[in-house]
């Protein structure tokens, strides 16, 4: 169902449109939703992007 949900999401905004308010993208399932206070370096919760303890080399990581 997500990945109906993407391609028409391309089809219907474009696949370079900006994601904003106006244009919301489909979350992935088992992410966190939106302003939920997940880490941004990892997706999950119980702390922050600054403190996250995952390292630099782990796959996982976003940055």
């Amino acid at each position: 169902a997500y990945h109906t949900q993407v391609t028409q999401w391309g089809t219907t905004h474009g696949n370079n449109t900006r994601i904003s308010e106006n244009t919301p993208f489909p979350l992935k399932p088992g992410t966190a939703t939106i302003c939920s206070g997940e880490c941004y370096r990892c997706r999950t919760h119980g702390h922050t992007s600054r403190d996250c303890p995952v390292t630099p080399d782990d796959p996982i990581r976003l940055d």
